[in-house]
């Protein structure tokens, strides 16, 4: 007791001291063994104590934040751009240029239909390979159904593209693999993760892990090709190849339930974090709504989307209300050439090609009211945040995982999924109350204001590193 009441006076400043050490060392990034060199001078069993524990301590710590702020990252996608389809691409790049923005070095692995290869775009490493199969996966809607399934039983045990994952993260010393739709790589990947060792953080975007074309037509949920026995036994070789990644992440509530009900990832850390915009959070502030109004439907052109039932809805309006309303359409797909031809006649029916994010980022600011007509089950679907980028209210069906995002009469309505009078009584209700439609257009942005990658990239290193 005396000895350490004699020492008082000095460990209280040296204590402070010490912190103030502590915080040049991570600020200045001073080299940790000054510390002990400091306070050699100070006598004392406790001070020695201190001293030793607070360098321990500060040189863990550096290597954490280290660790941290330099994580090695590789992050798996079935295709990424030039090669992509929908939303679910555009929340990889996204997140691939964030993790590079926040210092951590990053690397893509995906597929390709073309030759194998590496490239560097930004400081982003790219590797490339064209996997072992009857067809490239964006391909797949040009096949009959039997040689579809031909690439599914080779797609999920394709072990060519295995090989090519394990020496290359053995190569690049991975510390965390983040891996997306697998569909068109390997459904053994979570499998040799595991053996591996290495943290493993999957996000899911569809229901492709139960419904092998990722996609469940709401009005035939419980049929029986997707409550038969073929999609009893893949939802079961899935699960078990899936296992429990040490951090599944969800979109939205919905698509975490589906999973969880149905005995996936049993052991996994899982989280519902929103998906990040694709678009700049931007301050519009519409002015007046267009005469006609303009409705905007913008993503793939295919009957899951609702296009057609849209056009059918549109066609079919009474001639006042189709007077003071125009539809565009945006995009490319397999009925593309169809829904051109049907609405021949119609001058207030609008199709367009596929745009550029640019482009269409700038085509749906001049447009008053975005249409999501979806007869499937969707996740979290980008068009939405993209909407109300552009300070466009959405008109959308009320499928599972969209009604999560839209506030009827807030920021959007809602109609029933695959009902066409009930999507008509929306459009003129839009046409008939646009001021109502200006209003929703100014709540836009309170919706999307905690969805920049800036917020996303803080909770993925959060999950990455716990």
């Amino acid at each position: 007791m005396e000895r350490c009441g004699a020492h008082s006076r000095f460990i209280i400043p040296k204590i402070a001291f010490i912190f103030k050490i502590l915080y040049d060392i991570f600020v200045c990034k001073l080299c940790v063994s000054c510390v002990y060199v400091v306070f050699c001078p100070v006598q004392g069993y406790m001070c020695d104590f201190l001293c030793f524990f607070f360098t321990v301590l500060s040189y863990t710590m550096i290597r954490y934040v280290d660790y941290v702020k330099n994580m090695k990252v590789c992050v798996i996608s079935n295709i990424y751009p030039p090669f992509h389809r929908g939303g679910a691409e555009q929340v990889v790049v996204k997140t691939v240029e964030g993790l590079g923005r926040a210092g951590h070095s990053v690397i893509v692995m995906t597929s390709t239909p073309e030759k194998n290869g590496i490239e560097n775009v930004g400081g982003i490493t790219i590797y490339r390979k064209k996997p072992w199969n009857v067809f490239f996966y964006t391909d797949a809607h040009r096949y009959p159904v039997f040689l579809r399934a031909v690439w599914h039983i080779l797609n999920m045990w394709n072990i060519q593209m295995v090989f090519w994952v394990w020496r290359t993260i053995k190569k690049e010393q991975i510390d965390i693999v983040h891996t997306h739709n697998l569909m068109g790589v390997s459904f053994l990947l979570p499998v040799l993760l595991r053996w591996l060792n290495v943290v493993h953080v999957h996000t899911v975007h569809d229901v492709q892990l139960v419904e092998p074309s990722g996609m469940v037509l709401k009005q035939y949920e419980q049929s029986w090709r997707y409550t038969g026995f073929p999609t009893k036994i893949y939802t079961s070789i899935m699960r078990m190849l899936f296992g429990s990644p040490d951090a599944v992440i969800s979109p939205s509530e919905f698509l975490l339930r589906f999973y969880t009900s149905r005995g996936f990832f049993p052991q996994s850390k899982k989280v519902v974090i929103r998906n990040p915009m694709t678009f700049p959070l931007r301050a519009i502030q519409k002015e007046h709504v267009h005469s006609p109004m303009r409705f905007v439907y913008a993503g793939q052109i295919e009957y899951h989307k609702g296009v057609e039932m849209l056009i059918d809805a549109f066609i079919g309006l009474d001639a006042s209300i189709a007077q003071q309303s125009e539809l565009h359409i945006v995009g490319g797909g397999t009925l593309h050439a169809v829904c051109k031809k049907k609405t021949e006649g119609h001058p207030h029916i609008h199709i367009h090609k596929r745009m550029e994010r640019g482009a269409l980022s700038s085509f749906l600011d001049t447009m008053d009211m975005a249409v999501v007509p979806s007869l499937c089950y969707e996740n979290s679907p980008t068009i939405i945040f993209e909407s109300f980028s552009s300070g466009l209210p959405v008109l959308a069906s009320n499928i599972e995982g969209v009604v999560e995002l839209i506030k009827e009469e807030e920021n959007g309505l809602m109609f029933e999924a695959g009902n066409i009078p009930s999507l008509q009584e929306k459009i003129t209700w839009c046409v008939q109350h646009p001021d109502s439609i200006l209003l929703m257009s100014h709540a836009t942005k309170d919706t999307i204001v905690h969805l920049t990658a800036e917020e996303y990239i803080p909770a993925l290193e959060t999950l990455y590193t716990t």
